[in-house]
């Protein structure tokens, strides 16, 4: 097998692996781990998975494209081998059964039949006419936070917002959405699984969405699960029990985590990045640039799941044999100096943003325009309101890592909350 030298290391980050090495804890106690590959992306090359497992590292902005469009390609490799290592893990069987029914893992007619039944559901039209819902969400929190000295705007403005849009398009009912935040927590962990926690949230979430299904059938809503419920009815042949129950679950938890993740880490960039925020601050109009270049710098989504050949497939001059892995990491391929002029600059009025923040191809993210919104909305009111916000710690002290999501982002609102 041939394969392209890797450049040497950049000094920036002498003290991480040489490779792209997932399994080291580095990439979640590190906050500078993974940073090289950020600034300098570089040929095809051998890495490390979470698991340990080798895979072929894919940077490059055209070679990432090239990946996430490439048919032969696979969710899962050839063979047991994915429901091996998941069980090797400790995770139950039947939490590996439920994940084989969802969009992450579908491939080819599977894949786009369910995909194409949501699709509809969740087109951009739809998701631009609830921008009014969410600014109300953006605005009922603004009002919590301002008897607070010192929020966290994790705790008390993005994961709530989050939660709170993705659980009404959906018809989840507000009692659950506080465990759901807690399932979502641990399965956002997915890459490093603690059988513990993963599974019994896994079960959680799915009697949970079943217990919906079966409200919506007797009742339906204006929501999404009922819109799916009727899709089932009319022909179960197109959705399972099962595809439906992961479907829906899915989309919980990815429109909660993506969106928590992006207008934390873009209010903690914005404010490293002052001349860049006064330029939105005063031009309110280039929001939907500023969310789009800040997907495209903080990348809140790093890496998509493995995919793997079925036959060989040559990936940026290396030829990738059947069963092999390829690990694409969007975070470089939107820092490709190929592609993007000054890429480690954050500019808010950036125009030419072909950015790959929520992947491409047959599996580029659904909920991708309800996220734009979202963060869009929330960055605006959150600086319209309190346009003298600041950090209340050192921003050291939370930088985020690269594997691991902003846990907390405490902020002083005005001036004076510096003198309490």
């Amino acid at each position: 097998m041939t394969e392209t030298p890797a450049p040497e290391p950049s000094t920036a980050s002498d003290d991480l692996a040489s490779e792209f090495d997932l399994s080291d804890p580095k990439f979640i106690t590190d906050p500078k781990a993974g940073e090289r590959w950020l600034g300098s992306p570089r040929p095809v090359c051998r890495g490390k998975f979470a698991d340990g497992s080798d895979v072929w590292v894919v940077t490059g902005h055209h070679d990432v494209k090239t990946v996430l469009g490439e048919p032969t390609l696979r969710s899962r490799p050839p063979g047991d081998s994915h429901r091996e290592s998941m069980l090797s893990r400790g995770i139950p069987e039947d939490i590996v059964d439920m994940f084989d029914s969802t969009l992450l893992t579908m491939d080819g007619e599977d894949h786009m039949r369910v995909r194409r039944l949501v699709t509809r559901a969740l087109s951009a039209r739809r998701m631009l006419a609830l921008t009014p819902a969410v600014e109300r969400v953006a605005e009922r929190l603004l009002d919590g936070l301002a008897g607070k000295s010192e929020p966290d705007l994790i705790a008390d403005y993005a994961h709530p917002l989050a939660i709170i849009v993705i659980c009404e398009l959906l018809g989840v009912d507000e009692e659950y959405r506080e465990q759901w935040r807690e399932w979502s927590e641990a399965l956002a962990q997915a890459l490093r699984p603690n059988p513990e926690q993963f599974a019994p949230a896994v079960r959680g979430m799915a009697r949970v969405t079943r217990e919906l299904i079966a409200a919506r059938q007797a009742a339906p809503r204006d929501d999404l699960i009922s819109e799916l419920v009727q899709v089932h009815e009319e022909d179960s042949d197109r959705l399972t029990d099962d595809e439906l129950t992961a479907l829906a679950m899915v989309l919980v938890q990815a429109g909660h985590e993506t969106v928590r993740n992006l207008v934390a880490l873009g209010v903690f960039t914005l404010l490293q990045h002052p001349d860049q925020l006064e330029l939105l601050k005063e031009d309110p109009s280039l929001g939907s640039r500023a969310v789009a270049e800040l997907v495209r710098h903080t990348a809140p989504v790093k890496h998509t799941f493995r995919r793997f050949a079925t036959e060989p497939v040559d990936i940026g001059g290396v030829k990738v044999e059947p069963g092999e892995a390829i690990q694409v990491v969007l975070a470089a391929a939107n820092r490709d100096p190929e592609v993007f002029e000054e890429p480690g600059r954050l500019d808010v009025t950036r125009e030419q943003n072909p950015h790959l923040g929520f992947g491409r191809g047959a599996h580029y993210c659904l909920g991708a325009s309800l996220a734009l919104i979202e963060g869009e909305v929330a960055l605006t009111a959150l600086f319209k309101r309190f346009p003298d916000l600041s950090l209340a710690v050192d921003p050291q002290e939370i930088e985020p890592r690269y594997l691991l999501s902003m846990q907390r982002l405490p902020v002083r609102l005005s001036p004076e909350d510096e003198l309490r």
